[in-house]
């Protein structure tokens, strides 16, 4: 007989539990070394403790610092130029001469030989009026004044050979009747020649408000009881209205030039100077207006249109100026300043500014002309930091213009 110990049989669940035991230290390993991993990554950043055993001699070690980059800015030189304080605002055109024709005398409309649109000259016939009374009244005044014509020079022959027949003083009566006859005469064909209405002035008739027929009042005791006849213009030269606001006003002078243009007529641009002024201000508006004569000889300024008008209010010429991004905004002090570029570095300087027309501005103080002037990435700047410059590229631009 065999004295070795018999054979042990496995549990069933033997198998499974030396698998979890495998698993176990698997693990266990796993989060050593992750431990081992972070404590060095700590003792890089010099954030372990440097006397911690697992940290090793190069835990306690300072990691280097990389100096901070230079910041990339676009600079520009100032520049000598002439800048304009322009101000646009819209204006309307009025004809140079305009006229709204009534009837002197009452009467019916017999004839018109004229319309709307007809080119006419001073003193051509525009319409006829049939006015019979004031034909009867003329010739009555005429009658009578031959009459006491007639008696005073009677009078005066008898006196003048028998002195002693009549009195000088009948005479005298009877001439001084004549002559008021005479008077009454002329004033009666006066009327009657208002029975002919007549242009005033070479133009154009742009409105015709009455028909052969119609019964015309006499507007000599007030023209909004009567119906007016024609309305006519003298469009060969025009007049420009504009209002300027109150802050320009005592820039506004005759002489100051203007630039005037039409939406629907993007070739034309007229070009003239302010021709005079009010003097005053509309107390509603707090406005100037100021006017501006054209010549109109191809009609193409045409009265009621709407227009801008341009005016050159000051110019400073061959100033100084910056772009007006180169100013630094926001800040707390109300004094304005700009970043100029020193050695490499970035230098706050105080300026003072003039006259600014959109894409320049005027600088008065602070600037001598050779500076390299900060205009992109200055809003992160500050005095002193590192920056790296290149040039400015100004962006196409127009003037800056009042909102109409």
């Amino acid at each position: 007989m065999s004295n070795l110990p018999p054979e042990r049989t496995p549990e069933p669940d033997e198998p499974r539990r030396a698998t979890a035991r495998r698993l176990h230290r698997l693990m266990g390993g796993a989060v050593v070394a992750a431990a081992i991993v972070i404590i060095g990554v700590l003792a890089l950043h010099g954030l372990y403790p440097s006397d911690s055993p697992i940290a090793g001699p190069s835990a306690g070690a300072t990691a280097s610092v990389p100096e901070p980059q230079a910041l990339a800015v676009q600079v520009v030189t100032p520049q000598r130029r002439d800048i304009r304080r322009q101000l646009t605002v819209s204006a309307n055109i009025s004809p140079w001469y305009q006229a709204t024709l009534y009837a002197k005398v009452p009467g019916y409309l017999k004839e018109v030989t004229a319309d709307k649109g007809d080119t006419v000259r001073k003193g051509q016939l525009l319409a006829t009026i049939d006015a019979p009374e004031v034909e009867q009244l003329y010739r009555q005044a005429e009658a009578d004044f031959q009459m006491k014509r007639l008696t005073a020079r009677r009078l005066h022959n008898v006196w003048t050979e028998n002195p002693d027949v009549i009195a000088k003083q009948d005479v005298d009566v009877a001439a001084g009747a004549a002559e008021e006859a005479r008077h009454l005469r002329d004033s009666r064909r006066t009327m009657v020649a208002y029975t002919k209405v007549t242009a005033p002035f070479d133009g154009t008739i742009t409105a015709r408000f009455a028909d052969p027929g119609a019964l015309i009042q006499s507007a000599t005791g007030s023209a909004t009881q009567a119906a007016p006849l024609y309305t006519i213009m003298d469009l060969s030269r025009v007049r420009i209205y504009a209002n300027l606001p109150q802050e320009v006003s005592a820039l506004a002078k005759p002489g100051v030039s203007v630039r005037l243009q039409v939406k629907e007529q993007p070739d034309r641009e007229w070009h003239g100077t302010i021709t005079r002024t009010t003097g005053v201000l509309d107390p509603a508006t707090r406005t100037l207006l100021v006017e501006v004569d054209l010549p109109n000889d191809d009609r193409r300024l045409q009265p009621g249109m709407y227009l801008t008008a341009t005016f050159d209010l000051e110019t400073h010429q061959n100033v100084l100026a910056i772009p007006p991004a180169a100013i630094l905004s926001g800040s707390a002090s109300k004094e304005m300043a700009a970043f100029t570029v020193v050695n490499g570095q970035a230098r706050r300087v105080p300026i003072t500014v003039g006259l600014d027309d959109g894409l320049w501005v005027e600088v008065t103080q602070g600037l001598a002309g050779h500076e390299d002037v900060i205009v992109v990435g200055k809003g992160s700047l500050a005095e002193g930091q590192a920056v790296r410059p290149t040039p400015y590229n100004l962006p196409v631009g127009k003037p800056s213009r009042q909102k109409l």
